[in-house]
């Protein structure tokens, strides 16, 4: 084996005379042992650099299995005859051969599946050489299902080995800290260009063996691992053009045939990331994304070993909605998708005011300080946004089988605060992230929290310098607000039957009543309470619509005010509903809202084109002109024919209804309607221009009145082919 390796001492990094120019032992679960500790008494005269399990030839990496047959590989110098290798409850160990730079050996596992306990010893003068660790599996365990540990606890190693401008490498004792504190998985951000030759693309193997080192001890602390090509110079992620790019495709192809082919005997616990953050600006360049995810998929299935039925991750670019497609894979059912979450950033990671917006410290409606309202964050990047994105990678991707890891998150705390403004932005912070890994886990994701040097942990003692955050993300509870407020409500649940739905909920100290809030649509329930005042922790929202799914958030109240928000809780009636158009109305506006002064929207049943409901749309105009209602962010597919549905009133001045849409990239396309029919339903439609591109900024009707007027009118079922 190469001598490489990094020695890694449990107490101390220190790299002995013994690992040669760099090395020691470093491997993985049933591929090379994980070094914990190293003897300063070893002879001089012989040395060993590294611990690998092997396949009966020898000729790769394999994994240890219970009842079966397993074979060693020692590498080192100066190696004799008295060497002897131990491994526990390894029965029937056997020398099989020796050189001066390589020993082998083969014993039996036995016992129970897990990590054991590696030493080799001179047995003439005793002295160690050699301790480590090494993964041995059950054979007839089921192969993971999932590629995280469901739920998943996250976090990740970041500015360490991406850290292009010179990375550090973290002791055993971090991953050690984070798995007491409950974190089951670990995100390791890699940066392979920086550590490879420029023209050949070879790995330094002092590289590689750092990142080995930090995948074993992630594993030897019983956490998932997740290995990456990170930003890195943005050598991948800065390049993805229309067309692939023969030399950036063989540049791809060279690295992964090298880490796959390391760590090939690397059970389902490791996982292979293929990106971090691919900068796509068109659905094309997403094409193009997902060709190099091909090459990236074939070349780790065709490196052999555990490869072939390796979980593979594929990062997500531009738009969620543009990811449609997955490359092929030999290996059905081991790809997964990748997210990260910063929203709204001028509030996570941006902490000082912009040309496009001002920094914001207080994030969520009772985190909001009143002594300075216009730090405080806007409505559209605070809960609502950050439920419905998971919502759309559940219905996307987790519904159809596909796992999705939020491979990053993070709100900062804004520096240079003091007094009370620090104390709410603190709890802001603290709301936001816990907010987040909830929200992530209600939707079936996983969410990794991206953590670096001193935060949340010491690196090099793995000391917890942040409690509050840790207990945060690891299901314990946030700070609730600084007014006095009760902490949030958790344990929601919703049972649906005929026309109604059952939510129950834990209690929460002190609180003297709590809220409900209902939405059709996730991450768009009201900002006033569906219904206040309820004094126990159960209650049965009836008159739903049939067919119909709901979402749910309970705060509690006290005399100090209302506490941040549960996490969203949904429950689906049975039976048929009534109007099954992209938006019916049926209990809530479906994200369309007023784009002028004079009018407002709310659902009403006065009118229904469809099903029990309608959007109204309430003029209240002073003069003639023009009014609007829409919604953004509407995946309609290029030349499809939108329908809308319009009630005009008798007596209304109402000359023109215009449907209208501006695309992903704002270009406009509308169609305006005269001679409309008063007293009845107006069919009017508009076709998505052929070169528009999804996700709409803007879809919406317009409407043009020849007079001042105070009247309704009504929209209902609005949907496309």
């Amino acid at each position: 084996m190469n001598k490489n390796l990094i020695c890694a001492a449990l107490a101390a990094a220190v790299c002995l005379a013994a690992c040669g120019d760099g090395g020691g032992g470093g491997g993985g679960p049933g591929a090379s042992v994980t070094l914990a500790s190293v003897s300063t008494s070893r002879p001089t005269a012989a040395s060993v650099s590294g611990v690998n399990s092997a396949d009966a030839g020898f000729s790769g990496l394999a994994t240890p299995k219970l009842g079966q047959q397993a074979y060693f590989q020692v590498s080192g110098a100066k190696l004799s005859g008295t060497l002897a290798l131990s491994v526990t409850d390894c029965t029937r160990m056997t020398t099989i051969s020796i050189t001066p730079t390589e020993a082998r050996f083969k014993c039996t596992p036995a016992g129970s599946a897990g990590i054991k306990a590696v030493t080799i010893r001179d047995k003439t003068g005793g002295a160690t050489l050699y301790t480590g660790s090494v993964a041995v599996q059950d054979p007839n365990a089921p192969a993971l299902a999932t590629p995280f540990p469901l739920p998943t606890r996250g976090f990740n190693l970041g500015n360490s080995l991406e850290a292009i401008w010179g990375y550090s490498i973290p002791g055993q004792s971090v991953f050690i800290s984070a798995a007491n504190a409950g974190f089951n998985a670990v995100r390791i951000p890699c940066a392979w260009d920086s550590n490879a030759d420029p023209v050949t693309h070879q790995i330094n193997a002092d590289y590689m063996a750092k990142v080995k080192q930090a995948v074993d001890s992630s594993i030897a602390a019983g956490m998932y691992a997740v290995i990456n090509v990170h930003w890195d110079g943005g050598w991948f992620d800065s390049h993805i053009g229309d067309t692939v790019d023969p030399a950036l495709d063989a540049k791809v192809r060279a690295f992964w045939t090298q880490i796959a082919a390391t760590f090939a005997g690397y059970d389902n616990h490791l996982v292979f990331a293929a990106a971090n953050e691919p900068d796509i600006k068109s659905p094309t360049q997403m094409k193009t994304l997902v060709s190099y995810y091909q090459t990236f998929v074939n070349t780790v299935r065709a490196a052999g070993g555990n490869n072939a039925n390796r979980w593979l991750v594929l990062q997500g670019g531009g738009d969620t909605s543009w990811f449609t497609t997955l490359p092929t894979d030999s290996t059905a059912g081991r790809l997964a998708v990748e997210f990260h979450n910063y929203t709204p950033s001028l509030f996570t990671i941006i902490h000082n005011d912009q040309s496009w917006g001002n920094a914001m410290y207080f994030w969520g409606p009772a985190y909001h300080y009143a002594g300075n309202p216009a730090r405080n964050a806007a409505a559209w990047g605070e809960e609502g946004a950050i439920d419905a994105g998971m919502e759309q990678l559940k219905v996307q991707f987790a519904d159809k089988g596909v796992p999705v890891m939020v491979g990053e998150f993070q709100a900062a705390g804004t520096p240079g605060l003091t007094g009370t403004e620090q104390v709410y932005n603190n709890a802001s912070r603290l709301y936001w992230n816990k907010f987040v890994a909830e929200s992530a886990r209600a939707h079936g994701l996983s969410p990794f929290y991206w953590s670096t040097p001193n935060a949340p942990f010491k690196y090099d003692t793995g000391a917890i310098t942040d409690p509050d955050l840790v207990t945060a993300l690891t299901g314990g509870v946030a700070p609730p607000p600084p007014n006095g407020a009760p902490y949030a409500v958790t344990g929601v649940a919703a049972t649906a039957s005929a026309g109604q739905v059952a939510l129950t909920w834990q209690p929460v100290a002190g609180a003297t009543s709590y809220n409900i809030y209902r939405a059709a649509a996730s991450g768009n329930e009201p900002v006033a309470p569906s219904v206040s005042g309820i004094a126990g922790t159960s209650y049965t929202d009836t008159g739903l619509n049939d067919g119909t799914t709901y979402f749910y958030r309970v705060t509690a109240v006290n005399g100090s005010g209302v506490s941040g928000f549960s996490t969203e809780a949904r429950a689906r009636t049975p039976g048929v509903n009534p109007d099954p158009a992209k938006f019916s109305f049926e209990a809530d506006t479906q994200l369309f809202s007023s784009g002028s002064a004079q009018v407002t929207v709310d659902t009403s049943a006065t009118q229904h084109f469809a099903g029990n409901r309608s959007l109204a749309v309430n003029f209240g105009g002073t003069a003639a002109g023009t009014s609007s209602v829409e919604a953004s962010g509407v995946v309609v597919p290029a030349g499809a024919t939108v329908t809308f549905h319009v009630w005009i009133p008798t007596g209304s001045p109402v000359t023109t209804v215009e449907p209208y849409l501006q695309d992903y990239h704002w270009a406009w396309a509308s169609t305006p309607y005269g001679g409309l029919t008063a007293g009845a339903w107006n069919t009017v439609t508009l076709t998505v221009p052929a070169t528009a591109i999804a996700p709409l900024n803007r879809l919406g009707l317009r409407f043009t009145t020849s007079a001042a007027w105070t009247g309704t009118i009504y929209v209902d079922s609005i949907d496309w082919l």
